[in-house]
């Protein structure tokens, strides 16, 4: 039985060493030291002398940090029989490090590298580059990140500049096929004669690959690539054994919303009910372009999921208030509540409300995403009608709080007339108050804003998301069910991001042979 995942590294230190048995490679190694890497923040498993490591596709032997750096790596892993019930914990067989893109940024507003739209937040991790501003049209480099299958729009988790690429590399769904080319987001693609390899169900439309090609100087953007020299079908999430249900974690973003219970990753489907946990949001987040982590069952012949746990990997924010055309800047983003949100390439912008301004004051309702900087990103814009400053509505993380105000995300509230609730029902504003601390998430509905002090005021105000971290092992969840689901059998899989790593020792003194 096979555990695979693609994941994000965070952070690795010193473990007991642990041995797994691995498959047909033999491995001469000298070092017995064994590390630990921690995955989405919440997920510590185990790195030793016997796991297999490679990145793109070719094993290596490396002192773990100099490769990975400050993270932000998609990860791609097999995991020993060890692994706990709520798959936080076990040891790693096998680890792959990809990169999905290598090649010239050919676009910097929006940015595009490889004519794939690319945007970063706080979390971005930076190799080799300051700061995302500095970057100039021809810089070679090579990221990582969440691939959006609608247009293969990337959500970047690294981005490094290299200007000494021996190739370019694109991962993606191919569309628009033909005898002598294809498209992979924006890109035309020139087969060269080049044979598709690893294709089960044949080179076709939608089908995900990886590309490589000779690095073209004389390279322009929006002309066709020219220098293909290979086409590899693969899985976009997760490989694993058929006839299997297994255990997984999946990160990804939401590519279809199917039904009131049910929405596709990749060529996942992924089911819930009310026994499903949600952690940094509710079901009602779930959309179109969110990055998601979802923990579950995967039946290996459908490739559906069923879901126990789902996870959104960034803390959810709504806005709802008036706008005036004044706060819409065309292609980029709205002000609204005094906070700037920006547009994202996976945003939907319903009524055209950020691509082409509104012509008088609207209520708009703004949902996204705010990243540890407490830069807000919008996901979807939405007109709501008639603006009005009495019913306006605000979701996020508590940033600063001295009662009885606070700020959500840097907005402000005075909450002196407000109700408040929490999961049990209605409480006055001292026993509330008593219960906050800033990170915690919360929501405010009927609200009234003063457009001269930025200030909310009344309201009935909701405690959402009383933990700080997204421990698994918490049952401290919002669903009917809390308690960790227990893992049948053996195996499981998983997509996602590194972060951030820490290493204390080198693994390896030796190398695979």
């Amino acid at each position: 039985m096979k555990w695979v995942w693609e994941f994000i590294i965070l952070k690795r230190k010193t473990m007991k060493n642990k041995r797994i048995c691995i498959v047909s490679l033999i491995l001469f190694a000298l070092a017995v030291n064994a590390q630990n890497i921690t995955v989405n923040k919440i997920r510590n498993f185990t790195v030793n002398e016997s796991t297999i490591i490679r990145k793109d596709g070719v094993i290596i032997n490396p002192v773990l940090n100099e490769i990975i750096g400050i993270g932000g790596y998609k990860m791609r892993f097999r995991v020993g029989e060890n692994v706990n019930p709520t798959i936080s914990q076990g040891t790693l067989l096998e680890l792959d490090l990809i990169t999905d893109i290598a090649g010239p940024i050919t676009s910097l507003a929006p940015l595009s590298i490889l004519e794939q739209k690319v945007f970063t937040t706080s979390e971005t991790a930076l190799i080799n580059v300051p700061s995302v501003s500095s970057l100039q049209l021809g810089d070679i480099v090579s990221v990582s990140g969440a691939i959006n299958s609608a247009d293969n729009s990337m959500q970047a988790s690294r981005l490094e500049l290299n200007n000494n690429l021996p190739q370019w590399t694109l991962r993606g769904f191919a569309r628009n096929i033909t005898a002598s080319n294809f498209s992979m987001g924006n890109l035309l693609i020139n087969s060269n004669a080049v044979s598709a390899i690893d294709c089960s169900n044949g080179f076709i439309e939608n089908v995900f690959v990886e590309v490589k090609a000779m690095p073209d100087a004389s390279y322009v953007a929006g002309n066709p690539l020219s220098t293909l020299t290979n086409i590899q079908c693969q899985t976009p999430d997760v490989y694993e054994d058929p006839n299997n249900s297994i255990p997984v974690v999946v990160e990804a973003m939401v590519s279809e919303i199917i039904d009131l219970s049910s929405f596709r990753i990749n060529d996942l489907v992924v089911f819930f009910d009310g026994n499903t946990s949600f952690d940094n949001g509710e079901s009602e987040h779930i959309d179109v372009g969110t990055k998601i982590e979802v923990q579950g069952f995967l039946d290996t012949n459908t490739r559906f999921i069923n879901a126990t746990t789902i996870r959104f990997i960034h803390h959810r924010v709504k806005f709802v208030a008036p706008v005036k055309p004044a706060d819409i800047t065309i292609g980029e983003g709205v002000l609204i509540f005094g906070k700037q949100v920006s547009i994202t390439p996976q945003t939907r912008d319903d009524d055209a409300i950020v691509s082409s301004g509104l012509i008088a004051e609207r209520q708009v309702e703004v949902r996204g995403f705010a990243d540890s900087m407490g830069n807000v990103f919008a996901l979807r814009v939405k007109d709501k009608g008639t603006p009005d400053n009495t019913d306006t509505k605000l979701r996020g993380d508590i940033t600063a709080l001295n009662q009885p105000t606070f700020e959500l995300n840097g907005v402000a509230i005075d909450a002196s007339t407000s109700l408040f609730e929490i999961e049990t029902g209605f409480v006055d504003i001292n026993a509330f108050f008593a219960m906050l601390q800033v990170g915690m998430q919360v929501k405010i509905e009927h609200a009234t804003y003063d457009v001269n002090t930025q200030m909310l005021t009344g309201g009935v105000i909701e405690l959402i998301e009383q933990e700080l971290e997204d421990d698994p092992e918490s049952t401290n969840k919002s669903s009917a069910i809390s308690a960790p689901k227990e893992i049948i059998g053996i195996g499981g899989i998983g997509l996602a991001t590194v972060t951030k790593v820490s290493i204390i020792e080198t693994i390896f003194k030796a190398s695979f042979e």
